[in-house]
Order: structure tokens, then sequence, then C-alpha cells
């Protein structure tokens, strides 16, 4: 019996691979954390009329309370920033080829992507 047991407790966890559900539950926070650095920008730029230079500035100028602990990169580009973008490399994508979560200023979409530029 208790052999049986084993077995199927074995054929529950290949089942429901606990690795994979943790690594979505990640990116699902991940992807909620790019959108509220995404709509902090948005504000940002509708009252300085460019983006800021990184994201703690998003924090100084009250944007945001704290900035979320999520491994998101910031791309702007030097000088006059008016084109930007985040993006968070997916730990479970849906599609191998679309590893990134994307947030492009130029578009306000986001989306999994292959690249993430501004």
């Amino acid at each position: 019996v208790i052999a049986i047991l084993g077995i199927l407790a074995a054929g529950v966890l290949v089942a429901i691979n606990p690795v994979q559900k943790i690594n979505q539950a990640k990116d699902a926070n991940a992807k909620s954390d790019v959108g509220q650095i995404a709509t902090a920008l948005q504000a940002y730029f509708t009252t300085n009329s460019v983006y800021p230079p990184d994201l703690n500035t998003l924090v100084t100028n009250k944007e945001l309370k704290v900035l979320p602990t999520s491994s998101v990169t910031y791309t702007a580009p030097a000088g006059a920033v008016t084109d930007v973008s985040l993006s968070y490399t997916l730990l479970a994508p849906a599609v191998a080829a679309s590893d990134k979560w994307c947030w492009k200023s130029a578009t306000g979409v986001t989306a999994a992507l292959t690249t993430c530029a501004p």
C-alpha cells in the first residue's frame, strides 16, 4: 500500500510540475511590476515631457512609493529621453522564442517579444 501511494504521489508531482508553477507565478508578479512601472513612467512623462534617466527617479518624484523588486531592465538612451523600454526575461515563456516581457514607450504596448529596445 505504501509503495502504491508513493507511485501515485510521484505521478501527481510529475503531472503538476511545481517548478514550472513557481516560475509562472514569478512571471505573473514581474508582469504586474512592469505594468506598474510603465504607468508611473507615463505619469512622469506627462508632467515633465521626458522620461527619467533611471527608475529611482520615479520614487524620488513620488510617482512610485517603492520600486518593485522584480529584475526589470529599464533602457533609456542618454540625453533628452523621449523613448524608453522596460523588459523582464520570462522564466516560463508561453512561446520559447518570445522570452522577454516588454513595454515600449513608443507604442505603449506590453507584450512577449524576442528583443526589447526603445
